[in-house]
């Protein structure tokens, strides 16, 4: 649910709209959900929740500005 979350704030955003320090959030977000889904390949749920959740709030971040 938080990466989809984080995934669904991240749509919402135009990355081409962003200032520099906005790009560089948008691509630690979408890093972040990409570490997310290893964690839960690899089934370090614990990880997988702390790396969406950070992916979560920076999306929200950039989806409310």
């Amino acid at each position: 649910e938080v990466m989809q979350r984080a995934a669904g704030d991240l749509g919402r955003v135009t990355w081409q709209r962003l200032s520099a320090d906005g790009k560089v959030q948008y691509d630690q977000s979408k890093r972040f959900s990409e570490q997310a889904e290893e964690a839960l390949k690899d089934k370090n749920f614990i990880l997988a929740m702390t790396l969406a959740e950070k992916a979560a709030t920076f999306a929200a971040e950039l989806a409310a500005r």
